[in-house]
């Protein structure tokens, strides 16, 4: 890791390990439909979906993808959405849950313990549950995200997004048409495992998406913004579309209404 950059990808990486890195924040079973919400109306299915691994580029930058993050809820067949279904959320939940990542290398990018330096990244989901989209039968799930950075100087509002302004990935395990300076990638879909009666699993999905952008940072620090200024420096912020790269290895099951 090169010095000065430790907040910046990293903390971008933890937002998108979170963001479709799909892992389980509370190391539950795959898949965990657990607080599946059931007897919502015209529920069809659970969905769950949790990564296995993954990498994340930002400019050139490319650094691996942990395990800290899940989307999960029902699904309702709507033919008004894009996707043709409608996302259900876990009662008083928003479906996507995450648990904060420490930062290496902190605010400074400097990995020694020095007070203060600390920082936390926690993916939180912007705006709506509705704004997620799950389309089964591709295997593309869209969901946009904002990433909260906790730290005692940064204070406890600076995010990078906004529910006006997210980070919205679409993951596909099709080809993907980026604009440039990216150039097309494509992702496979898994294995089918029936064996479980009650729902099915796609196993080993690579899902990609190199088209979104990543603006800047907000709400850090107090005074005339430098703190936002500094965050964003650290991170190449914004970086427009064209510029990022994101792949995941998931897993995802879908059914399990009679769990």
């Amino acid at each position: 890791m090169k010095l000065g950059r430790g907040i910046g990808v990293l903390a971008v990486a933890a937002s998108f390990s979170c963001a479709f890195a799909f892992a389980s924040s509370a190391g539950a079973a795959f898949p965990n439909f657990s607080d599946c919400p059931r007897s919502a109306p015209d529920i069809q299915a659970c969905f769950d979906a949790q990564s296995t691994t993954g990498s994340l580029t930002i400019k050139g930058f490319t650094v691996p993808l942990g395990t800290s993050f899940e989307i999960r809820g029902g699904l309702v067949l709507d033919a008004t959405s894009p996707t043709g279904n409608r996302f259900v959320p876990p009662v008083g939940k928003t479906g996507v849950f995450a648990k904060p990542v420490e930062v290496p290398g902190g605010l400074l990018g400097i990995d020694f313990p020095i007070p203060g330096n600390k920082v936390t990244a926690t993916a939180q989901l912007a705006g709506s549950p509705s704004s997620i989209l799950v389309d089964p039968g591709t295997l593309t799930v869209r969901v946009p995200l904002k990433l909260a950075l906790t730290n005692p100087i940064i204070g406890p509002g600076c995010q990078i997004g906004s529910n006006s302004s997210p980070v919205t990935l679409t993951l596909i395990v099709g080809t993907t048409r980026p604009p440039l300076p990216n150039r097309p990638i494509s992702g496979r879909p898994g294995t089918f495992d029936f064996s479980n009666p009650s729902y099915v699993a796609v196993l080993d999905n690579t899902s990609v998406d190199n088209s979104f952008s990543v603006p800047g940072a907000s709400g850090c620090g107090i005074g005339l913004g430098l703190i936002n200024a500094l965050v964003n420096a650290k991170l190449r912020l914004p970086s427009a579309g064209g510029n990022n790269t994101i792949i995941v290895t998931n897993n995802i099951g879908i059914g399990g209404l009679t769990n």
